[in-house]
């Protein structure tokens, strides 16, 4: 993408979590759902240092050119973050949202489907607690998900500057979307992981009609199929594709958070089947979804070249 490109880039996500965000409020309202932004406060204010500061880099970027490219990839990371920071926040009402349609448990169907395939879930947990060393390296590795969402922005700050992670953050938009899509109509409890059951008073007050407030501070992950933290883990390998060194390090601690899904987040294996489906899903939307934003003008530019072109022959 041109630079011009990558700006409509970013842009065109904030009108798209612009969006998201009236739909979910709209909702949240006609539930007379109320919000507590408790958690919220923090994250806004940080939000305005990490604005600041991009637009003072900018502007030193533009004076001194002689460190424009650090500067360049500082400003990239702070909006990179910031946006990130926005989507989660505005993405996150929808699971709730989601379970409001009171579908059906799923959670026999998905017992079942494990034992055709031969797991079952009450042997496998015992096995790793049986193994302390095991069951710590899983917890270990599923709680990675935030530094190695935070690496990869990084990561791409660095390598591409002015790109604002554009991948990585369709990819977390698209991916949740098509997450909470699917959890509207396959609700299930799952099992008790190391999670604990703090999302299961969550998800029977919400499939109970008790639901009034959404609070920030005590937000829950409540979706059990698909399993998200599956299609994070294909996902953050995926954005490494192209770095060896990154790959070496991202693909063992993302087949381990993978691992450790059924065990820590009390997920049936087939949500793990349901998560890398999410994931291929995503990669294919997103490429496309890319395309389609930077193709018009690559499409322009080709036809003036050509215009050009038959000039030339012309004068000649």
């Amino acid at each position: 993408m041109t630079s011009d490109q990558m700006s409509s880039d970013y842009f065109i996500r904030w009108i798209f979590l612009g969006i998201i965000a009236v739909i979910a409020a709209t909702w949240l309202c006609a539930l007379h759902v109320t919000i507590e932004f408790g958690a919220v406060a923090p994250k806004l204010q940080f939000a305005s240092v990490l604005l600041l500061f991009s637009t003072v880099y900018v502007g030193l970027g533009n004076r001194l050119l002689v460190i424009r490219r650090p500067v360049a990839v500082v400003s990239d990371l702070c909006l990179s973050i910031l946006q990130v920071m926005v989507a989660t926040t505005v993405l996150l009402p929808l699971t709730y949202l989601a379970a409001t349609t009171r579908f059906p448990l799923l959670d026999d169907h998905l017992a079942q489907l494990d034992a055709l395939i031969g797991f079952h879930w009450d042997a496998v947990a015992q096995w790793v607690r049986q193994r302390p060393m095991i069951d710590w390296v899983l917890q270990c590795a599923y709680a990675s998900c935030p530094v190695q969402a935070s690496a990869l922005l990084l990561i791409g700050s660095i390598k591409r500057p002015d790109d604002r992670n554009s991948e990585a953050i369709w990819l977390l938009i698209v991916s949740l979307l098509i997450t909470t899509a699917i959890f509207a109509f396959t609700p299930a409890l799952g099992k008790i992981g190391h999670v604990g059951t703090a999302y299961l008073n969550v998800l029977e007050q919400i499939r109970g009609g008790n639901w009034s407030v959404l609070s920030f501070d005590r937000a829950e992950g409540i979706v059990t199929f698909p399993s998200f933290h599956t299609t994070l883990a294909i996902l953050f390998t995926y954005l490494v594709r192209h770095d060896r060194w990154a790959l070496a390090i991202f693909g063992p601690t993302n087949v381990l958070m993978i691992l450790s899904t059924p065990t820590v987040g009390g997920h049936y294996l087939v949500d793990l089947f349901g998560g890398a489906s999410v994931a291929i899903v995503s990669v294919v939307v997103v490429r496309a979804l890319r395309a389609r934003i930077a193709g018009p003008r690559a499409g322009g530019m080709a036809d003036a070249s050509l215009k050009v072109g038959d000039l030339h022959l012309v004068l000649k």
